[in-house]
């Protein structure tokens, strides 16, 4: 019997919406969405009474629901809608409805280090920078430690009105472990993206993280990371009340911090396990997590891409893989390197070595938690499928690749030149509308890329769903040539 997930995502973006369901599917698995026409569109908010009419009334085994869409209408719509705390509480309160286990997440607000309004309030532009020096200020005193200098010069009006949301999400967040108190939802995922080690989103993560310590309740996770947690929660759902056990195995520092988080990789790591409902385990473990650590660098393949990385480094992670597989164990690897792409040198000294298409799970996008809980989650798919006689190897032969193709192919190879051929500005998300040559000419690069391992495979139907560079969406399909 097919398990049918219902599936409420942050917004209409790839990493939301489709790899939850890729993530399903390599176990037997389908999700079902909303209309298209109730979800976000980039800044427009989704249709809050459509999607809660739609998840009341599907028919459904479990249901995997992103609280800032059903709240708000989506995930930047939670940063810019004047929602209030009864309105939001009240689309919550259709939970209660749902004729099945409803698994949640629900994040903690970013303050980026940008002067770009794209996914923001209208006036992170110019004052993003500003207010992300002031979070990281009031995070301070609020610790008893000494600011480094005098809080930035932010008009009244804006702080007052940054404050304002800060509280009525961060009330918000509360108010959902309060769901799960009280029986409205069986699991529940706190996150953070775009963190840093001063800042209000870690002042409030770690608030919230001593709330769940004192309520006790196993079915809390707490981390960084964002666009994957939909995906981990589609896992837990997958792995059916019996936890996929991971070992963590490094060739490098665990204690290191990768950029835009601010806790050390191995603590990542534990969270997005447990976020999977799985357990890390020192022995006797069903998958190897092979982390390769943040170089510390201070590179980023978005922002200011590295002239070359370490290929002795990515070398060792490649030879522990290669023991491992040869061990018979399952290999799930969290690329970490660098921040919003995959180590070329990595990728490639897996691909010698005739590695790649014998992974449980690669990821290497974005930032660490979110690399880290795409191959945690697709790796208890192929477990959990595995132990119920539904794993579909042809699912995760695709899932593996599109990883590879995105991670790699687009994110450390073709984004750059792309940018480049726009004139983009590093700091700043671009903008490619529908048509432009530009988008044809990431296409040829992608269908051109060879991956050993997965001949008979192809990229077909590129496109940039928000009409920029930073993220890709393609199709990939049976057939002859490149890949």
């Amino acid at each position: 019997m097919t398990l049918t997930l219902a599936l409420v995502p942050l917004d209409e973006r790839p990493a939301c919406a489709a790899l939850p369901r890729e993530i399903g599917a390599v176990a037997g698995a389908r999700a079902l969405l909303p209309p298209p026409s109730a979800l976000p569109r980039i800044r427009r908010p989704g249709d809050t009474t459509a999607i809660a009419a739609w998840l009341t009334s599907v028919r459904c085994d479990a249901a995997v629901v992103a609280l800032e869409t059903l709240g708000y209408g989506g995930l930047i719509a939670s940063r810019t809608v004047p929602a209030t705390v009864e309105e939001v509480t009240g689309r919550w309160a259709e939970l209660r409805g749902v004729r099945a286990p409803v698994h949640a997440v629900t994040l903690v607000t970013r303050t980026p280090d940008s002067a770009d309004a794209m996914e923001e309030p209208g006036y992170w532009s110019p004052h993003g920078p500003g207010l992300h020096r002031l979070s990281a200020h009031l995070h301070r005193r609020s610790a008893g430690q000494e600011p480094d200098a005098c809080p930035p010069a932010v008009p009244d009006d804006v702080r007052d009105d940054f404050l304002r949301r800060r509280l009525r999400n961060h009330t918000l967040n509360l108010t959902a472990l309060g769901l799960l108190a009280d029986g409205t939802l069986d699991s529940l995922v706190i996150g953070a993206d775009d963190t840093a080690a001063w800042g209000m989103a870690t002042a409030e993560l770690r608030w919230l993280q001593s709330w769940t310590s004192w309520l006790g309740d196993g079915r809390v996770a707490v981390r960084p990371g964002a666009d994957e947690a939909t995906a981990a929660l589609v896992a837990r759902v997958l792995s059916g009340g019996v936890p996929v056990a991971f070992s963590i195995e490094s060739t490098g520092p665990l204690d290191r911090i990768a950029p835009y988080e601010n806790m050390p990789v191995e603590q990542t790591a534990r969270g997005q396990i447990a976020a999977c409902g799985a357990i890390a385990a020192t022995g006797g473990a069903d998958v190897s997590l092979v982390v390769h650590v943040p170089d510390q660098t201070g590179s980023d393949w978005a922002v200011a891409p590295p002239a070359a990385t370490d290929p002795e480094a990515a070398d060792e992670v490649a030879a522990l893989v290669e023991r491992l597989l040869a061990d018979g164990r399952r290999v799930a690897v969290a690329d970490c390197g660098q921040p919003n792409g995959a180590d070329p040198a990595l990728v490639e000294a897996l691909a010698r070595r005739g590695l790649l298409d014998r992974l449980t799970a690669y990821a290497g996008w974005n930032t660490a938690g979110n690399t880290i809980g795409t191959a945690v989650a697709h790796a208890v798919a192929v477990v959990a499928g595995q132990r119920a006689g539904t794993f579909d190897p042809p699912a995760h032969r695709r899932l593996l690749m599109r990883r590879l193709v995105e991670d790699y192919g687009y994110m450390t190879r073709v984004r750059a030149a792309a940018r480049a051929r726009l004139g983009s500005d590093p700091a700043r998300h671009d903008h490619v509308p529908a048509g432009h040559p530009v988008i044809g000419e990431i296409a040829t690069a992608l269908d051109g890329l060879r991956l050993p391992g997965f001949e008979g495979l192809r990229v077909n139907g590129v496109r940039l769903p928000w009409e920029r560079t930073f993220e890709v969406e393609f199709d990939i399909e049976e057939g002859n040539g490149a890949c």
